[in-house]
């Protein structure tokens, strides 16, 4: 049999693609961008490029992003989005029929929500596909040894939800999948420059200001300055914003991820809560650069916490890592789907 070459993370916020012997091959966000000419609808661009647009366009180009968090939303667009990253990352000779794919899903998936991704990837001709957890392949991308007996707990926070696992021996024993992520606070973010400055500010420029000045910390003074639109007369307008600004909105998202963690813990057994008690809780996604979640949650969990050196990349890399182990990732498939 063939051996798998292609781990494929559908986030909703971005797309990741890992190429068995290259690496991660594309990170680009989950967008496509439609054009309307003489009443066809054909693909613009897809990626970066299509988020550029987002906020730009006239009436004949939509920007759309197909995955609604973490869950395929818009079939067809999330197909031809996919379609043409993976005609960015095939290398010289790699045909259609060797495409066996590890697709990466969040721990709360339901069997209908799979299917869409198995649906995906039959439409694409993909070969083979294997169903990995996020929360597996976060592990094994922070190195965790292979016949690990021990229990541990991943919080995987990404664009559109966090994705929450107590793992054990490569198979989740406890998960749960909440909709709160990088989107959900800048959302809130908007809404509080609304009511406080009357501005409004576009998607991207939320998106900075959370990355640049996001923070947990009580003593951080963090600030920058962006440029909106007034709400009354849609003239332009810069405002300084200041971490401790938005801080309550960042800790509002993190108490609802650590009532979660809690919740789970509370279903846990006495030898998987010892377990964690020692080894702790492992913070990894995109939205894990956030400056003092480990204190913050440690705090909140009176557990260790630990956030990965990379965040936003341990669940590919774990991926990648099956990618060179086809013997795990066949036999962590095989548990699965048993």
């Amino acid at each position: 049999m063939s051996a798998f070459n292609l781990a494929v993370e559908l986030g909703t916020s971005n797309t990741v693609i890992y190429v068995a012997g290259l690496g991660v091959a594309l990170k680009e966000p989950s967008c496509i961008a439609i054009e309307t000419i003489n009443n066809k609808r054909v693909v613009k661009c897809v990626g970066s490029e299509a988020k550029k647009l987002v906020g730009k366009t006239n009436n004949s180009i939509e920007v759309v992003f197909p995955i609604v968090e973490g869950v395929i939303y818009n079939f067809q667009l999330a197909k031809l989005m996919l379609k043409e990253f993976l005609k960015k990352v095939a290398p010289t000779g790699f045909g259609k029929p060797k495409r066996r794919v590890v697709f990466i899903h969040a721990c709360g998936l339901t069997k209908e929500e799979k299917n869409k991704i198995r649906d995906l990837a039959y439409a694409l001709n993909i070969t083979s596909t294997a169903l990995i957890p996020a929360g597996v392949c976060a592990l094994i991308g922070m190195e965790v040894e292979e016949n690990d007996p021990n229990s541990h707990m991943v919080v995987n926070i990404g664009g559109g939800v966090t994705d929450i696992s107590i793992i054990n021996n490569n198979h989740i024993i406890r998960g749960a999948t909440i909709n709160i992520g990088g989107l959900q606070i800048d959302a809130n973010i908007s809404d509080f420059i609304k009511q406080e400055y009357q501005v409004i500010l576009g998607d991207n420029t939320l998106e900075t200001i959370k990355n640049s000045i996001g923070s947990l910390l009580t003593n951080d003074i963090s600030a920058i300055n962006v440029v909106g639109l007034e709400l009354d007369t849609k003239r332009r307008k810069e405002i300084r914003i200041f971490s401790q600004d938005i801080l309550p909105i960042i800790a509002g998202a993190f108490n609802k991820i650590s009532e979660a963690c809690e919740a789970l813990l509370n279903m846990c057994s006495s030898e998987v809560l010892s377990d964690i008690n020692k080894f702790g809780i492992y913070i990894c996604g995109g939205v894990a650069n956030i400056s003092g979640i480990d204190k913050y949650l440690s705090k909140t969990l009176n557990l260790p916490v630990y956030v990965d050196v990379e965040p936003d990349s341990s669940v590919i890399m774990g991926a990648g890592n099956l990618l060179n182990n086809q013997s795990l990732l066949l036999r962590i498939s095989k548990e699965l789907k048993g």
